[in-house]
């Protein structure tokens, strides 16, 4: 497990030793050493100006078998909420929040702009079709990760997918029992994951359920019980994870999955349409 500070100390007394470009990798990592834990190998390299292959063996250097490594190390030890609490402490007592609100705009703009960068098409789609073929699916998020799920779980509805999502544990673990070949588990959870889902994850691929995971990082936990992983980033200036770019996954899942089976969707929503109106759900109609 690294911690934080003793990586630091780490990193500070290993550079004297290092080449000109490990030096360069090191010193971005000092820099902001908690989004190292999120950030692709690929985008520290860019922001040291220096080759992947570099960030990759500094890993090795620091001790870890390589970079996938040290993140998942680091992120076990990381919380939000002492670095925020220790930001508004020393921010300013008067004012309207206008830089707050810049900054949690420009890395949302960061995050949208980083998911634009890295999502796979093809991975979406395949995504989308396996979703489609399911004979039922179901949707595991907990926390912060639950309105992720929700939103995923009620669009598949509304397409004529068979989509549940367990409202506690007990459910999970019922829901979870009836799975077979047939169906498919996704599971939704971003740092710090819970052990729920991650254990719920693992459970369904040792049964033979595929399991797609929609979630932060390479080296989350839950990638390793999943057929497909979708990574959508979460890193935000407040002290809970940014939802945004998962919502924007989810959007296009959904317009993937209508369109790998159109006449069921356009019949499904059609119907799910005559029964709002019918029981009068919304006001005005």
């Amino acid at each position: 497990m690294a911690e934080p500070e003793e990586l630091r100390t780490q990193l500070a007394t290993l550079a004297p030793t290092l080449g000109k470009a490990q030096r360069q990798a090191a010193r971005a990592m000092l820099e902001d050493l908690d989004a190292v834990a999120y950030l692709p190998a690929a985008e520290l390299a860019e922001r040291a100006d220096v080759h992947t292959a570099t960030v990759v063996r500094l890993a090795q250097r620091l001790g870890f078998e390589g970079y996938p490594h040290l993140q998942r190390s680091l992120r076990s030890t990381l919380s939000k909420y002492p670095h925020f609490l220790q930001e508004l402490s020393s921010g300013p007592e008067t004012g309207d929040g206008a830089a707050m609100v810049e900054g949690v705009l420009a890395q949302a703009r960061r995050n949208l702009d980083q998911l634009a960068r890295t999502a796979s098409p093809a991975n979406l789609a395949a995504a989308a079709e396996t979703l489609a073929g399911a004979r039922r699916v179901l949707v595991l998020g907990f926390g912060v990760a639950g309105p992720v799920a929700t939103h995923l779980a009620s669009s598949l509805r509304l397409l004529g997918v068979a989509a549940d999502q367990p409202a506690d544990l007990v459910s999970t673990v019922q829901q979870l029992g009836l799975l077979g070949p047939e169906d498919v588990l996704v599971a939704v959870d971003f740092h710090r994951y819970y052990r729920a889902t991650v254990d719920a994850a693992a459970a369904a691929a040792a049964a033979g359920v595929r399991v797609l995971a929609l979630t932060d990082s390479a080296v989350s936990p839950l990638a390793s019980s999943a057929q497909l992983t979708l990574i959508a980033p979460s890193e935000s200036p407040a002290p809970r994870t940014s939802l945004a770019p998962a919502l924007t996954v989810v959007e296009a899942l959904i317009a993937l999955t209508a369109r790998a089976d159109p006449a069921r969707a356009e019949d499904a929503m059609r119907r799910i349409d005559t029964s709002y109106t019918d029981l009068r759900i919304f006001v005005g109609e």
